[in-house]
């Protein structure tokens, strides 16, 4: 019988305290590639990075991919995901395991998208000036004067 091989997917999910920006650089340095390729793996999509491993080659390399910030999964290639530790089936279905993606693009399709039309609003006759004195010049108040209140002179012991 042969051995079970494992396989590491990443989703774009980032180990709590790390920016996207960090991550990114990192995993440049780490596998010698171009700052596009890597852009292309925080798509929030499971990529696949490396197949074949053993399971603690695949333990490793989720260990040096947690030290620079890049949360990955450990699957075994006959599709059942790794957990980090034993635990009964029962119990790891309790708790769901949710994490998030860096919010890189857009999240709704083009096609989805509500159209909407462009209003256009009259503002010709808006105009701005400092913030001092009257609001209203002479010409556009009422000739009037207003009417007085009577304000009581309440003496306070």
């Amino acid at each position: 019988m042969s051995q079970s091989t494992y396989s590491l997917v990443f989703r774009g999910d980032l180990v709590a305290g790390f920016t996207a920006g960090d991550v990114k650089a990192s995993m440049v340095r780490l596998f010698k590639s171009n700052p596009q390729a890597i852009e292309k793996l925080f798509s929030g999509r499971p990529l696949v990075l490396k197949r074949g491993l053993s399971l603690p080659q695949a333990q490793q390399f989720q260990a040096n991919l947690a030290k620079i910030g890049a949360q990955v999964s450990i699957k075994d290639e006959s599709g059942t995901a790794v957990t980090e530790q034993s635990k009964p089936k029962e119990e790891a279905a309790a708790k769901p395991q949710w994490t998030l993606a860096p919010m890189e693009g857009n999240l709704v399709k083009e096609h989805e998208r509500k159209s909407v039309e462009p209003v256009s609003v009259e503002v010709e006759h808006l105009s701005l000036r400092a913030a001092e004195g009257q609001l209203l010049d002479e010409s556009e108040r009422k000739g009037e004067e207003p009417s007085p209140v009577p304000v009581p002179n309440w003496e306070v012991n």
